[in-house]
C-alpha cells in the first residue's frame, strides 16, 4: 500500500494529459541529445581535434546562455511558449540533420561543428527558459514542483544510459547516424507540442512590450529577498559543484591510476544518484528556500567527502551520494522559483535560473579544473566544496530569519 502512495505521488504530474504528452516526448528527445553530443565530441576527435578544441566546442555552445538568456526570459513572458518551443525545436532538429549528412558525406570540418555548435546554444537560450516556463503550463501550480523533478527524472536517466548507447550506435551505424536519429527525436517533441490541449494548458497574463523589461527581471528577483538568496544558491553550487566532466576524469586517472572503462563505471554511478534523487525530490510538497539551503550544504559536504575517499569503493559511493544530493538540490531551486515567480514575470525569472544554473558553465569549468591541476584533484573537490558550504551556512545563520518564514 505505501508502495502504491509512493508511486501515485511520486509521479502525480502525469495525470495531466498535457504533462504527460510531453514527458514522453522529453524521454526520446533528451536520449537522442545524448546521444547526438557523444558522436559530436568523438567526430571532433576523429577530425584530429585536442583537448583545446573539445573545450572550445563545449564553450561554443554554453557561452550563449549568458548573452541571450535574459532576452529569453522577456520574449517568453509576451509571447506563446508552446509556438516558440515548436520554432526552436524545429530548429534544432534541423542543425542535427545537417550536420548528419555533412559526417555521412564525408564533408564535414572542425569549423562547422563549432558553427552548429554555438547555433544550438543559441536556440538553448531561447529553448530552456521557455521549457521551464512551460512546465507551470503543463502541469500548473498543483503539480508544478512534481513536474519539475520528473523533468529532471528525464535528463538524468538519460544522461546516466544515453552516452552508452551513443556509444554503442557509433560502433554499429557510424557518427552520421547519430545525428540523424537525434533530428528525428526532434519531430517526436514537435509532434507532442502539437497534440497538446491548448484549453488545457494553465495561462497567466502575458507581459505587454515596453522597453526596459530585462532590466525589470533584474530588479523583480532583487527586491524579493527569498528569490535573490535562492539565485546565489543556486549560482555558487553550479559554478563550483557541477563541474563533473572536468573532475571525474582527473579523479579516476590520477588520484587511482584506472583506465578509461572504470570512468566509465562512475560515470555511469553518478548518474544513478543523480535519479535517485531526482526520484526522492518528486515525492516531496512544495520546496521551501530553507531545505535549498540544507540540500546546498549536503551538495558541498558530498563534493568534500569525494575529495578525502581514501579508496575507490568509498569513492564510488561518495560519488553517488554527489549525484543524489546534486539533483535534489538543483530540483528544490527550480520548484522554488517555478512556485514563487510572480504572473507575467516566469519567463525572466526562469531566464535567470538558468543562468545560473548552466550559464556559469564556462565560468566554474576552468576555475575548477585549475584548481585541480594546480593544488590536486582531492584538493580541487575540498575548494570547490567550500563555496558551497559557505553560502549555505551564511543563509541559515546571517538570514535565518528569511529561512524560517519561506
Amino acid at each position: 500500500m505505501r508502495l502504491v502512495q509512493w508511486r501515485r505521488q511520486t509521479f502525480r504530474a502525469l495525470q495531466v494529459r498535457n504533462y504527460r504528452l510531453f514527458f514522453v516526448g522529453q524521454v526520446i528527445s533528451r536520449s537522442g541529445w545524448w546521444i547526438q553530443m557523444v558522436a559530436e565530441n568523438w567526430l571532433v576527435v576523429d577530425l584530429g581535434g585536442s583537448g583545446l578544441v573539445l573545450g572550445i566546442t563545449s564553450a561554443l555552445q554554453f557561452a550563449p546562455l549568458l548573452l541571450f538568456s535574459a532576452y529569453a526570459g522577456v520574449l517568453v513572458d509576451r509571447r506563446d511558449t508552446r509556438k516558440l518551443l515548436i520554432a526552436t525545436q524545429c530548429a534544432s532538429g534541423l542543425l542535427a540533420l545537417i550536420i548528419g549528412l555533412l559526417a555521412l558525406t564525408g564533408v564535414v570540418q572542425i569549423w562547422m561543428i563549432w558553427l552548429a555548435a554555438f547555433l544550438l546554444g543559441c536556440l538553448n537560450a531561447f529553448e530552456i527558459p521557455a521549457r521551464e516556463a512551460f512546465t507551470m503550463e503543463l502541469a500548473g501550480p498543483a503539480h508544478v514542483t512534481n513536474a519539475v523533478a520528473l523533468n529532471n527524472v528525464v535528463r538524468n536517466s538519460s544522461r546516466a544510459f544515453g552516452p552508452a548507447l551513443g556509444g554503442w550506435l557509433i560502433s554499429w551505424a557510424g557518427i552520421g547516424a547519430c545525428f540523424l536519429l537525434n533530428a528525428a527525436s526532434y519531430a517526436v517533441v514537435i509532434a507532442a507540442l502539437y497534440r497538446l490541449n491548448p484549453s488545457a494548458l494553465y495561462e497567466e497574463r502575458a507581459a505587454p512590450h515596453r522597453r526596459g523589461q530585462i532590466r525589470e527581471g533584474w530588479r523583480y528577483v532583487w527586491r524579493h529577498l527569498t528569490l535573490r538568496t535562492a539565485l546565489l544558491i543556486t549560482a555558487v553550487a553550479a559554478t563550483f559543484c557541477t563541474n563533473f566532466i572536468v573532475l571525474l576524469p582527473l579523479y579516476i586517472s590520477q588520484t587511482f591510476q584506472k583506465d578509461a572503462e572504470v570512468y566509465g563505471l562512475i560515470m555511469s554511478c553518478l548518474g544513478i544518484g543523480m535519479l535517485m534523487g531526482s526520484l526522492m525530490a518528486a515525492s516531496w510538497t512544495a520546496p521551501t528556500l530553507k531545505r535549498v539551503a540544507g540540500l546546498a550544504l549536503c551538495f558541498g559536504l558530498a563534493h568534500a567527502v569525494v575529495g578525502v575517499a581514501p579508496n575507490l569503493v568509498t569513492g564510488f559511493l561518495a560519488i553517488a551520494i554527489m549525484g543524489c544530493a546534486s539533483s535534489m538540490c538543483l530540483t528544490c531551486c527550480a520548484g522554488y522559483f517555478q512556485l514563487h515567480a510572480g504572473e507575467s514575470m516566469r519567463g525572466r525569472v526562469m531566464a535567470l535560473y538558468t543562468l545560473a544554473y548552466l550559464g556559469t558553465a564556462p565560468i566554474g569549468g576552468p576555475l575548477v579544473g585549475w584548481l585541480a591541476q594546480s593544488m590536486g584533484v582531492r584538493a580541487g573537490f575540498m575548494m570547490a566544496a567550500l563555496p558551497c558550504v559557505a553560502v549555505s551556512g551564511f543563509v541559515f545563520l546571517a538570514r535565518r530569519q528569511v529561512v524560517d518564514r519561506a
